[in-house]
């Protein structure tokens, strides 16, 4: 079962600090901040050498770091835990990760589950039971597939394969695949 209390508390912990990190803490979690391009225009014309360097920042026009202050203002945005949409390994028991992602204000329909072994497809199915409402998209498919066949991005890809990245549960092939079809948004969490 992955219902105890440890498991439970980790669980928690480690998806509402990805989904804090990318709403209330979105500025923080871009690899480069907005105030970066400004700060070294900054650093090299406040800076009282005269030297080439600062010669050479003094004939950088502002508008063009205006420009890309707007261009990073559009690219990282505003986004609400309804907002994101996320995927996850599903294994047998897949409401465990469901209704904490729905207690932390993820929408269910932007919540995908992936299981490619047909048992345990079956008993994730079946937990939900018969047409009830709301559950994540279960797919039976291997999540590479999906990686390399659907034009779909996630802000969270969640792989909790039981196993060390490097193993035979092929953790790191699903996020290469991630990586390689451009499946992660920007900014976006692999847990």
């Amino acid at each position: 079962s992955y219902g105890q209390f440890n498991k439970n508390f980790i669980r928690h912990n480690v998806l509402s600090y990805a989904i804090e990190l990318l709403t209330s803490k979105r500025e923080e979690s871009a690899c480069v901040h907005r105030s970066y391009v400004r700060k070294l225009y900054d650093f090299f014309t406040l800076n009282e050498d005269e030297s080439s360097d600062k010669k050479q920042a003094l004939k950088i026009d502002l508008e063009h770091i205006k420009s890309w202050e707007n261009l990073h203002d559009a690219n990282i945005g505003i986004k609400k835990p309804q907002d994101l949409t996320i995927c996850y390994l599903c294994g047998p028991e897949p409401q465990n990760d469901f209704k904490e992602l729905i207690s932390l204000g993820v929408l269910p329909q932007n919540i995908w589950a992936f299981e490619i072994d047909r048992a345990t497809y079956q008993k994730a199915i079946d937990s939900f039971g018969k047409n009830q409402i709301p559950q994540p998209h279960i797919l039976k498919q291997k999540i590479e597939t999906f990686f390399s066949n659907t034009p779909k991005k996630f802000d969270i890809i969640y792989v909790d394969a039981c196993g060390s990245v490097p193993s035979e549960q092929h953790a790191l092939r699903c996020i290469t695949h991630a990586c390689f079809y451009h499946r992660l948004e920007s900014p976006g969490v692999i847990i």
